[in-house]
């Protein structure tokens, strides 16, 4: 824009110029995003990339959507501003191979858990799936999910040091690109190599459900769905797709330890014996 900002006064000063200012809540994303960054960020970043991510305009999802994304005043890059952020020192695959290597429990892959949950013998059931799937028997109106496709792509004999791109995760949120973001995992976990592996990711409806779509017509249907879970018997529902709800990973295992505390009537200060977190961890 032709901008000469020095200082974070500036920089909200100019911002403060820009936002669209309303004499009531955000109703939508499009509200949302006007009120944070204004009409031109709005239509260079927002607009774009939230049609390509939700194929449908900000203006019929809730403002929770761009009310995500954070709007800085300096240069810090990170997307979250939490002080203490960190990755499971041995990844994620590791991280969940050892919650669920434990002598009690048995894992069944490739299994229909509607095809075998009545031979099941079990006094209390955690499920994480889509919540609509488990009352599909109502014959209720499905909830609407995105999906992602990922693109793998290598480019080799890039260096040690060298990377395809500055960051680990870099949207892309022009019009004129058909992806919304790139993943480079090279960034991650102090790798070396020569080489470096990417994936471009596009958003997509069918497929594996990963975003629950926030618009009244869902948030409505929902309701419908939790008041049927409320009602089962010795059943939770836990995590972003039983509650069809955008958790991110911190929010994803709170919502678990909590679940947890509260069907085992656990205090919040309460103390716990200690056991074994996993036997499989040397």
């Amino acid at each position: 824009f032709g901008l000469h900002i020095n200082t974070t006064d500036e920089m909200d000063r100019w911002l403060s110029a820009e936002q669209v200012k309303y004499d009531r809540e955000p109703k939508n994303s499009e509200e949302m995003a006007l009120s944070r960054v204004g009409q031109r960020l709005y239509e260079l970043i927002f607009h774009p990339y939230t049609i390509k991510q939700w194929n449908k305009e900000p203006r019929e999802l809730g403002p929770e959507v761009t009310a995500r994304i954070p709007v800085r005043n300096n240069h810090d890059g990170r997307y979250f501003g939490d002080p203490f952020q960190a990755l499971p020192t041995n990844g994620y695959t590791s991280f969940f191979k050892n919650l669920v290597c434990h002598p009690n429990i048995e894992t069944r892959l490739n299994t229909d858990y509607f095809q075998v949950r009545d031979s099941l013998k079990c006094k209390h059931t955690y499920f994480t799936g889509p919540i609509d799937a488990y009352f599909a028997h109502l014959g209720y109106k499905k909830l609407e999910y995105r999906s992602l496709d990922f693109e793998r792509k290598v480019v080799k004999n890039i260096g040690e040091q060298g990377y395809f791109q500055p960051m680990f995760v870099v949207n892309h949120p022009s019009a004129d690109d058909n992806f919304t973001r790139i993943v480079e995992y090279k960034h991650l976990l102090n790798q070396t190599s020569q080489h470096t592996i990417m994936f471009v990711e596009r958003s997509k409806d069918g497929g594996e459900p990963y975003y629950p779509v926030p618009n009244e017509e869902n948030k409505a249907l929902y309701r419908k769905y939790q008041e049927l879970a409320a009602k089962e018997e010795n059943v939770s529902f836990v995590g972003r797709l039983a509650n069809y709800k955008y958790f991110n990973m911190d929010q994803a295992i709170l919502n678990a330890l909590e679940i947890f505390d509260r069907d085992n009537n656990i205090p919040k200060e309460g103390s716990v014996e200690k056991q074994p977190v996993s036997w499989c961890v040397p």
